[in-house]
C-alpha cells in the first residue's frame, strides 16, 4: 500500500503554535503579545501601539474589540507557515470573516510572490517550491478564544463618523502629500496621521511630519513598535537567509500584509475624532488581478488595491462605524502625481522622501541616492522640469540616478516606464544607443486622468469630492481619457453620463 503525496508546503509550516492577545488597554496605549511555540520552546514578543493622545476607554467592550484588530494584523501574515494560530478577543462573527478572508488572501499572494517567484531572502528548498493550485493555501488551524457571541459594535446608531471629515493615512511619500495639499485646498477638515514605526522606516517619514506638526492642525503620530514583530518572526524561519538584514532590496522578504497594519492603527484617532472618510494615497496601476500558472492573485499589491478599499469600506460598514476607504488618486500615474505635487504644493514637496536607505545630517533626513526608489523620484522629478535638490538630492546622486535609469529601470507600469525614458531621453537626461531610442514609444495617456472600470471608475470616490477634485486634475494634466477596450479616448469628464454614478459606500447622517 502506498502513502498518500506528501504536500510540498507543509516544509514551510516551522511554526507549531502562533498565540496573539489577549491585547491590553490603557487610554493612550495598547499592547498584546506574540507567542511562537516551535520545537518544544517558546519564544514571546509584546506588539505595541502607544498614542499622543487618549483614545481608548478601557472598560468599553468597542474599544476592546477594536484594540484586539489592531493587534491582530501583524500576524495575518502567517497562515502558511504555522500548524495552529490562537485569537484572543472578543471577536464578533464580522471580525472572525474578515480574519479568515485576509488570512487565506495573503498567503496565497505570499505563496506566489515571495516562493514561485524569485527572492533573493530565501534559502534551501523553499526556493525551489513546485506550482500547486490549492483553494486555500492556509495551512494553520484557525481557533478564536474567547470570541463575542453577539455582535460588537457602537452605541450610537450610525457609528462614530462624519463623512465631512478626512483623514490621511500619512507617510511622507508623495501620494499622502499630494492627497493631503488637495483635500486641504478643497476646504475639508483633513487629519494627516502619521504611523512611526519604531525603526529606521521612520526615517522616511520624519521630514513631513516635522513640517505637518509645526504648521498643520489636526496632525497625529502614532507610535508602534510592528516593524521589530516582523523582525522578531523572521528569526523563526529557517528557509529566510540569516543575514536578510544586510541585503538592499526594496522588497520584505516574506510579509505582504503591511498597509493594514499601519491603517488599523489609525482607527482609534478617527473614532476619537468622529472622522468618516480614511485616505489612503494609491495610483493608477496599483488595482490588478493576474495569474500565476493558474493561480489568481494581485500581484502582491491587493492592500494597495482597489479591492482592499472595497473590503476594508465593507467590514466598516458591518461594523456600523461608518468610515469608507478609498484613494483619490488611482486616476493618475505616478508621474502625473509628482507633476502635481511640483507645479501645486512645492511647500509639501519639499519634504517628500520615499527613500527606505535614508539617513540624518543635520536633523534633516536625506535620500541614499543609490536605489530603486531614489532613481524613479530623480527620473521623474527631472522628466517633469523639477528640481531634485529642492526634496535633498545631491548633483553627485542626480547625475548618478539618471545615468542608471535606462541599464536598470524603474518600477512602475510598463507604459510609465516608456513615457518616462521617452521624455529623459528627448530631454538629453539619459544615454541609449539609437536602436533603443526607436524603439521607446511615448504613452501620452501617463500625464492624463484616466477613467478606467476596473482600475479608477468614478465611484471609487464620493460623487460630492469629484468636481473640484477633477477640475485641480485637469489644470495640471493634458486632458482627461476613458478606456474603451485597449484603447484609450479623449473625453469631457464633467459631461460623461458616467460622472454622476454613486459612491457605493456613501453615508447619510443627519
Amino acid at each position: 500500500m502506498t502513502s498518500p503525496p506528501q504536500n510540498p508546503l507543509q516544509k514551510l509550516q516551522v511554526i507549531d503554535q502562533l498565540e496573539i492577545g489577549p491585547v491590553q488597554i490603557t487610554r493612550n496605549r495598547l499592547k498584546a503579545p506574540y507567542r511562537v511555540r516551535q520545537n518544544s520552546k517558546q519564544k514571546v514578543i509584546e506588539l505595541i501601539y502607544r498614542f499622543e493622545e487618549d483614545v481608548f476607554q478601557p472598560d468599553n467592550e468597542a474599544c476592546i474589540n477594536l484594540a484586539a484588530m489592531i493587534a491582530v494584523q501583524v500576524g495575518l501574515n502567517y497562515g502558511l507557515f504555522c500548524k495552529e494560530i490562537l485569537f484572543h478577543g472578543p471577536f464578533d462573527k464580522t471580525d472572525q470573516r474578515f480574519i479568515h478572508n485576509m488570512l487565506q488572501n495573503t498567503a496565497r499572494e505570499i505563496y506566489v510572490k515571495k516562493f514561485l517567484e524569485p527572492n533573493p531572502f530565501l534559502i534551501g528548498d523553499a526556493a525551489d517550491l513546485p506550482v500547486i493550485q490549492h483553494k486555500n493555501y492556509v495551512q494553520a488551524h484557525i481557533k478564536f478564544i474567547n470570541p463575542s457571541t453577539v455582535r460588537v459594535t457602537e452605541s450610537q446608531e450610525n457609528g462614530w463618523a462624519d463623512p465631512r471629515k478626512f483623514a490621511i493615512l500619512s507617510s511622507g511619500g508623495k501620494d499622502s502629500l499630494l492627497s493631503y495639499g488637495l483635500m486641504n485646498e478643497m476646504g475639508f477638515e483633513t487629519h494627516p496621521i502619521f504611523i512611526n514605526e519604531s525603526g529606521r522606516h521612520w526615517y522616511t517619514a520624519l521630514n513631513a511630519y516635522r513640517y505637518f506638526q509645526k504648521e498643520i492642525p489636526f496632525t497625529a503620530r502614532v507610535w508602534t513598535n510592528c516593524d521589530r514583530v516582523f523582525n522578531w518572526m523572521l528569526r523563526h524561519f529557517n528557509f529566510i537567509r540569516p543575514d536578510y538584514a544586510s541585503i538592499r532590496s526594496d522588497e520584505y522578504p516574506i510579509r505582504l500584509w503591511t498597509v493594514a497594519v499601519f491603517l488599523f492603527g489609525a482607527l482609534p484617532l478617527l473614532r476619537k475624532r468622529g472622522i468618516g472618510r480614511l485616505i489612503i494615497g494609491d495610483e493608477y496601476d496599483t488595482s490588478r488581478r493576474l495569474s500565476h500558472q493558474g493561480i489568481p492573485h494581485y500581484d502582491g499589491l491587493y492592500d494597495q488595491s482597489r479591492y482592499f478599499d472595497e473590503a476594508l469600506s465593507r467590514y466598516f460598514l458591518k461594523k456600523q462605524w461608518g468610515i469608507a476607504q478609498f484613494s483619490i488618486l488611482r486616476y493618475l500615474s505616478e508621474l502625473l502625481i509628482e507633476k502635481i505635487l511640483v507645479e501645486r504644493y512645492p511647500r509639501l514637496q519639499k519634504h517628500q522622501m520615499s527613500c527606505h536607505a535614508a539617513h540624518i545630517v543635520s536633523e534633516r533626513v536625506l535620500p541614499c541616492g543609490q536605489c530603486e526608489k531614489c532613481r524613479r523620484i530623480v527620473g521623474m522629478l527631472i522628466s517633469i522640469d523639477g528640481d531634485p535638490r529642492h526634496c535633498g538630492y545631491t548633483a553627485a546622486q542626480i547625475e548618478h540616478c539618471l545615468n542608471n535609469i535606462a541599464g536598470k529601470g524603474v518600477h512602475q507600469e510598463s507604459a510609465g516606464v516608456q513615457h518616462l525614458k521617452s521624455l529623459l531621453y528627448q530631454k538629453g537626461k539619459i544615454t541609449l544607443s539609437a536602436s533603443a531610442g526607436r524603439k521607446l514609444k511615448e504613452h501620452p495617456e501617463i500625464l492624463k486622468v484616466r477613467i478606467d472600470p476596473e482600475h479608477s471608475p468614478y465611484e471609487a470616490i464620493p460623487s460630492e469630492i469629484r468636481h473640484p477634485l477633477f477640475k485641480i486634475y485637469l489644470s495640471h494634466a493634458e486632458s482627461a481619457v476613458k478606456r474603451k477596450g485597449r484603447l484609450w479616448q479623449e473625453i469631457d469628464l464633467f459631461q460623461d453620463p458616467d460622472f454622476h454614478r454613486r459612491y457605493r459606500f456613501d453615508i447619510n447622517i443627519s
